[in-house]
Order: C-alpha cells, then structure tokens, then sequence
C-alpha cells in the first residue's frame, strides 16, 4: 500500500499542471489501487479515501514548497559543462529523504485500514503480492528497469539519442539494478507483515515502521545493493551522462525543472 500511495502522489504532483485536478484524482488512484489488492468493503474504501484526503492536504501543503525550492536550487548546475558532483549527490539524498518524509504522512491511516482487514483480505494481499512476484520474471524485470530509466531521463530532458540509450544499457549491464534481491525483498517484507498481523499492538509497530524507516524492515542485502546502485548511477550521470546532454536538452532540462517546480508550488497553494 505503501508504494501506491507515494507512486500516484509523486506522479500526479509533478506530471499535472492543474492543481485542482490533482488534489481530486491522487485519492481516488489510491483506493482504486488499494482495492485492487486487499479487496476493500465499500466502507473500508469510504473511509480510505477520506483519511487520505486528510494526509495529502497536510502533505500537499508542507512538504511540496520544499520539494520545489529543491527543484529550483538545481537550475545553477544545468548551464555547467562539468556538474559539481557534491552539490548533486546532496540534492539526490535530499529527495530521497522527501520520499521518505512523504511516506510518513500516510502511515496513521496505513495503520487504520491495516487493522481494518479481514483473514480473506489478507490472504488475497499475500496472493496478490506472491503473484507478483512470481511474474516478475529476471529478463522482464532487466526490460522494466531498462524502459524506466530512460522513461525516467526523458521525463526531464525529452528525448534521448541512441548513443545515450546505448549508454544506459552499458550502465546497467555494468551496474544490474537488484531485481532479484528486489523480488526476495517483497515477500520478506510481506512475511513480516503477515506475522504481525496475529497481534494488533504489533501490527502497529510493523506499519509504522513500515511507512516512518522503511530500511528497518526491508531485506538487508537488498538495502545495502540498493544503496550501491544508486550511487553508482549518479556517479554515471554526471561523470558519464552529462557530457552527452545536448544545448536543447538543456534547455528542455532547465525549462521541465521550472514549470515542475511552479506545479508543485501551485499544487500546495491549492484550496
């Protein structure tokens, strides 16, 4: 649940411009999501979708202005033939800890809807979960990861040569993301939560935890490759990458950071 919640709010935030629109499609997305997996009653979902009303209004207010002044504070790097490697490793931690900080906004009502579900919804989540991990296959997830990180690129500096997709795919095949680890990962995760679902006091500890300092339940082999993957990229993108970037992808780069920023501005004033 957690990653439904944070998946439609980071992309409804940044990929829609208008405010009120987003504010009324991020709850429905989530409780459809939800429902998807745990089979929610028509009450369960009634109450989802106004708690979540609540959380993304005090999270939309607080949080959005910094993400956007973070935004922002990268503008000075684009014109740079050679990015400062500090200033862009402090600014990916940064938003790493919004995400974060964005998880734990939803955590009270995690706890709540968590508590709310029967023995038949339960195992329908587990289900759900091992099904999905069972169809993520190695040669899919290596497809997936390739298609979102270009995706990924895109979305900020438009469209990619065949030279940077080729750089990609040497990247990743140099530096795999940790799809099995990933995979392993979910269903420990998913374990844990099924154990804590016995006691009501420990079901509590597990979602908050959960949604508050993910890494303290995640896998710790999958944290400690996820961690190297990750700087490794941002190592390839401004040791690698960024010299690749062209004039007009900078200026696609320098408007996108602009505009996503004002949304995210607009979108926290938004009444």
């Amino acid at each position: 649940m957690k990653y439904l919640i944070l998946l439609s709010f980071v992309i409804l935030s940044s990929a829609c411009s208008r405010s009120g629109v987003m504010v009324r499609m991020f709850d429905d997305l989530a409780v459809s999501k939800a429902d998807d997996y745990f089979e929610l009653t028509s009450k369960q979902r009634e109450e989802l979708k106004k708690d979540l009303q609540k959380d993304v209004d005090v999270a939309r207010k607080e949080l959005l202005p910094q993400i956007a002044k973070s935004l922002r504070s990268i503008e000075p790097q684009i014109n740079k033939e050679k990015l400062d490697s500090e200033v862009i490793t402090t600014q990916m931690m940064e938003f790493q800890n919004y995400f974060k900080k964005l998880s734990s906004y939803f955590g009270e009502t995690a706890v709540k809807t968590s508590l709310s579900l029967e023995p038949s919804q339960v195992f329908h989540f587990a289900k759900e979960v091992r099904e999905d991990i069972e169809d993520d296959s190695e040669s899919d997830a290596k497809e997936k990861v390739e298609k979102r990180y270009k995706k990924s690129v895109e979305f900020w500096i438009g469209g990619i040569s065949s030279a940077q997709k080729e750089k990609i795919q040497k990247f990743l095949k140099q530096n795999p993301y940790p799809s099995k680890l990933q995979n392993e990962n979910k269903e420990y995760v998913l374990n844990q939560f099924l154990e804590a679902k016995k006691n009501p006091e420990t079901l509590k500890k597990f979602v908050k935890d959960f949604f508050n300092d993910y890494e303290s339940v995640r896998l710790p082999a999958y944290t400690e490759a996820l961690n190297n993957h990750k700087k490794a990229f941002q190592k390839f993108l401004v040791e690698e990458f960024w010299s690749t970037i062209s004039k007009n992808q900078k200026e696609t780069l320098k408007e996108n950071i602009s505009s996503r920023a004002e949304d995210l501005e607009k979108i926290a004033q938004y009444n």
